[in-house]
């Protein structure tokens, strides 16, 4: 079964239309180069360096807030 982990605003909590999929690999970089835009407060933000495993300790449920 796969996971789906939806990612969200950390500002309004509010959702970004965006999933991951883990791929199980703990090492690899996640969203490596995306810039993620808030469609509801404007901000602009991006992972630098943040491997699938360290993502994967922020998650809470089944949400992660950027």
């Amino acid at each position: 079964m796969t996971r789906k982990i939806n990612i969200h605003c950390r500002k309004d909590r509010k959702g970004l239309r965006m999933a991951y999929t883990p791929t199980g690999d703990g090492k690899s970089l996640v969203l490596q180069g995306i810039t993620i835009s808030c469609p509801y407060c404007k901000e602009a933000r991006s992972l630098h360096n943040m491997t699938e495993e360290k993502f994967l300790e922020k998650v809470v449920g089944d949400k992660f807030f950027i």
